[in-house]
């Protein structure tokens, strides 16, 4: 992967969309917005990815689907799919 972070926003299960960063580590995807908006999962979590309209749409183990959208560069969401992915 070339990029370990990008500019997005996410949507957790209902909840309102947050603006912030994605950072993808060795084992977790994080997600970071202003003050103190923090989310944090687990790659092993993650049953399956979708790119779909230009999301991302996530789902997770005993969890709500997680939505990401595009705030970087093009190619970006399909970029981190593609890692996610493998």
């Amino acid at each position: 992967m070339q990029q370990s972070s990008y500019a997005v926003w996410w949507q957790d299960g209902d909840g309102p969309r947050i603006a912030g960063k994605l950072s993808l580590t060795v084992s977790k995807l994080l997600l970071s917005g202003p003050g103190s908006c923090r989310l944090a999962v687990r790659l092993d979590e993650i049953v399956s990815v979708e790119y779909l309209r230009g999301e991302l749409e996530i789902d997770r183990r005993a969890a709500p689907r997680l939505r990401v959208g595009n705030l970087d560069g093009v190619g970006a969401l399909l970029e981190l799919s593609h890692a996610l992915a493998a």
